[in-house]
């Protein structure tokens, strides 16, 4: 008998495709990809880039409701390739959400 494999997230995920844009240390936008998910912890891009698993990138996204984007620092922690079965993707971890982030982000997901 197999056992069942049981995901355990520190956040519950709310989907939301929003065009996510890496920006350089200025806030210059590089390229961008499209995220799958969101929660208060981070998000799932949909992506085939080669990134490694500890790679700190700047994000920027919009938010249903608001004009501006928020702004974040995120770490890889979850990389899936195309060989899984699965979307392509990785998985960021917001690392140090500044107040108002944090803030739009909980109104988004309540």
């Amino acid at each position: 008998m197999m056992a069942e494999f049981q995901e355990k997230r520190l956040y519950p995920r709310k989907p939301h495709r929003a065009k996510v844009v890496f920006e350089d240390e200025f806030g210059e936008g590089l390229f961008y990809v499209y995220s799958q998910n969101v929660s208060i912890g981070g998000l799932f891009l949909a992506s085939d880039i080669p990134v490694r698993i500890g790679t700190m990138m700047f994000l920027s996204f919009v938010l249903p409701g608001h004009k501006r984007p928020v702004r974040v620092t995120g770490e890889a922690v979850r990389i899936v390739d195309q060989d899984s079965g699965r979307p392509a993707g990785m998985g960021i971890r917001f690392v140090g959400l500044t107040a108002l982030a944090k803030r739009r982000l909980e109104g988004f997901l309540s």
